[in-house]
C-alpha cells in the first residue's frame, strides 16, 4: 500500500516537469512569458532559440513560438493567388488622377530579437501579424509612395521599379520597430479602369500600325535599293560593254587611220619620186640631145603597138617603119611621103531629069 502511494505521488510530481516540456525547430524562436509572477516579474519574457528543448512550467509561464522563415504577404485580384479569397489588390491614383490597380507580394520576417516585443504587442502568430501590422501599413505606404507618378511614367520600367524600391525603403522603416525585417516588395500585374484601359488599347494598336507602316516602308526601300542596285549593275554592265566596244571601235579606226597614213605616204612617196623623176627628165629635156630622148621614148613607146591610121575620108596608107625610123632620127622620108595618094575615081553620069 504504501508502495503504490510512492508511485503515484512520482507520478503526480512528474505530470507538471513533463507537460513543461517545450521545443523550437531550426526555424522558429520561442518566447516564455512569466503568468504569475512567482519566479520572476509578471509579464517578463524570455527569448529562446531555434533547435532546442526548454523546460517551461504550465500555468505559470505561457509559450509562444514565431518562424524566423521569410513570409510572404500576396496581395492580388485573382483570389486563388492572394491571402485573401477575395480581390485584394492595391489602388492607388496617379497625380494625373488615373487609377491604377497593381498585385503586390510583400517579403519579410520576424525579428528574432524582437519576438518578445511581437508576441506582446502585435500577435502570436503570422497570420496575426500580416492582419495587424504588415497588410494595413504596406497597403498605405505602397499608395503614398506610387500616386507620386503620373500614368505615363508608370510605364517606364525604371521609373516603376525606382519606386517599388522606395516603397520597400520606407516599408522597411515602418516596420522595423515593430520588429518586422521588410527583404523585399514586388509589384507585379496592373490594371487600369476600362475606359482608360480602352484609351490606351487603342493608343497601343496606333502605336503598331504605325510601327508596322514603318516596317512596311523599311521593306520598300530595302527593295527599291536592291532594285536600284540591280539595275546599277546592269547600267555598268552596259557601260562596260559600250566602253569595250568604243575601244575596239577606237582601236579600230586607228589602225585604219595609221594604215591610210601609211598609204598616204607611201602615195606621198611615189609621188615625190615621180615628181623628181620627171623633174630629172625636165632638166634632161632641158639640156643638149632632149629632143632625141623625147623621140626615144615616144618609139619605145610606139615600138610596142600596131597603130592603123583611118582618115575620115580619103584612105591611104602610112609606113610605120618609116615613121618611126623618121622619129628615131634615122635617114628615111617623112610619114608625109610614105603616104600614096588614092586613085582617080572616074566622073559620075549625069542623071535624067524628070520630065
Amino acid at each position: 500500500m504504501k508502495r503504490n502511494l510512492s508511485v503515484l505521488f512520482v507520478l503526480l510530481l512528474s505530470v507538471p516537469v513533463l507537460t513543461g516540456c517545450r521545443a523550437t525547430n531550426s526555424t522558429e524562436v520561442g518566447v516564455k512569458t512569466s503568468l504569475i509572477g512567482i519566479f520572476g516579474k509578471r509579464g517578463t519574457q524570455t527569448v529562446y532559440a531555434p533547435g532546442s528543448v526548454y523546460m517551461v512550467l504550465p500555468f505559470i509561464n505561457a509559450w509562444t513560438t514565431l518562424p524566423t522563415s521569410q513570409q510572404n504577404l500576396m496581395m492580388n485580384a485573382n483570389p486563388a493567388e492572394g491571402d485573401r479569397a477575395v480581390p485584394d489588390d492595391i489602388t492607388f491614383k496617379t497625380k494625373d488622377g488615373n487609377n491604377i490597380y497593381i498585385d503586390v507580394n510583400v517579403m519579410f520576417r520576424v525579428d528574432p530579437q524582437n519576438a518578445g516585443f511581437i508576441v506582446s504587442n502585435v500577435g502570436n502568430s503570422i497570420v496575426e501579424i500580416k492582419e495587424r501590422i504588415v497588410r494595413p501599413i504596406s497597403r498605405s505606404v505602397i499608395r503614398d509612395v506610387f500616386n507620386e507618378i503620373s500614368s505615363e511614367e508608370y510605364y517606364q520600367v525604371s521609373i516603376k521599379n525606382k519606386m517599388a524600391a522606395k516603397a520597400k525603403d520606407e516599408l522597411g522603416e515602418t516596420l522595423k520597430p515593430y520588429g518586422i525585417l521588410v527583404d523585399m516588395l514586388q509589384v507585379q500585374q496592373h490594371r487600369f479602369d476600362p475606359a482608360y484601359q480602352a484609351a490606351i488599347n487603342a493608343q497601343k494598336q496606333a502605336e503598331a500600325d504605325r510601327q508596322k507602316l514603318v516596317e512596311q516602308q523599311k521593306n520598300m526601300e530595302v527593295q527599291k535599293q536592291s532594285e536600284l542596285e540591280a539595275k546599277r549593275a546592269i547600267w555598268n554592265q552596259r557601260l562596260e560593254e559600250a566602253r569595250g566596244e568604243a575601244g575596239r571601235a577606237r582601236n579600230a579606226a586607228d589602225g585604219y587611220y595609221q594604215v591610210k597614213i601609211n598609204e598616204a605616204k607611201a602615195i606621198l612617196a611615189r609621188a615625190q619620186a615621180e615628181s623628181e623623176g620627171i623633174r630629172k627628165e625636165a632638166e634632161a629635156l632641158g639640156k643638149m640631145g632632149g629632143d632625141a630622148f623625147v623621140k626615144m621614148q615616144v618609139a619605145k613607146q610606139l615600138a610596142q603597138k600596131k597603130i592603123l591610121i583611118v582618115p575620115g575620108t580619103n584612105v591611104s596608107t602610112m609606113n610605120v617603119n618609116d615613121l618611126v625610123n623618121y622619129m628615131m632620127g634615122r635617114h628615111g622620108r617623112p610619114p608625109e611621103a610614105a603616104m600614096e595618094a588614092p586613085a582617080p575615081q572616074p566622073p559620075a553620069e549625069p542623071q535624067p531629069k524628070p520630065q
